[in-house]
């Protein structure tokens, strides 16, 4: 690629990106990372709805055999890949978008793979109502309970549907994740 500009869109359709396993896991999504993850988000939507251009540093690593492995930048890479899930999940392209979208995955762990490859399945998404993307992949035949042990998993499922901080009296703020930034204005 050398040192030109590309987008994650314009990469995934050349060649696969795969999260080698040298990496650390998804951390962008680990508790405690809620008011980091809120900024970036919010950046990101600010260049969606301005068309502004966010330069998000450079992404580096090694190609081979038609793929590319991160060494710096899976942490921005994956955030990315996940607000293009949702986006086409939302706006009911999963199915047109899935197969590109699957040239993004994992070599860290099996589980964190699979899940990936899931996400990127349109009819895993049949009935999803819009709301709750979270409650809804857990309730899925597809999801397996033992994939909340893996920390990759967990922060993905955390990016997409935020935190959740209970006040006690039956409230439920969610205050982070892409879900809740596009929940605020829905334009799906």
């Amino acid at each position: 690629m050398g040192n030109k500009k590309i987008s994650l869109w314009q990469l995934l359709e050349k060649q696969s990106v795969e999260i080698p396993i040298i990496q650390r896991d998804f951390a962008q999504g680990r508790a405690g990372n809620e008011h980091l993850r809120a900024r970036f988000l919010k950046s990101l939507k600010n260049a969606l709805d301005t068309s502004n251009e966010l330069v998000l540093d450079f992404v580096y690593g090694s190609e081979a055999s038609e793929r590319f492995q991160p060494l710096d930048g899976q942490q921005r890479l994956t955030t990315l890949w996940l607000l293009h899930w949702y986006i086409a999940l939302r706006a009911g392209e999963l199915s047109e978008v899935g197969k590109r979208l699957s040239n993004f995955t994992y070599e860290t762990r099996i589980s964190s793979r699979e899940f990936c490859q899931q996400l990127c399945d349109a009819n895993n998404f049949n009935g999803f109502d819009g709301k709750d993307i979270l409650g809804f992949i857990e309730k899925q035949t597809w999801f397996y309970s033992a994939w909340k042990q893996d920390p990759t998993i967990r922060s993905i499922l955390r990016m997409l549907g935020g935190c959740r901080n209970t006040t006690g009296y039956g409230e439920d703020n969610i205050y982070d994740g892409i879900e809740k930034l596009f929940r605020e204005e829905d334009n799906f």
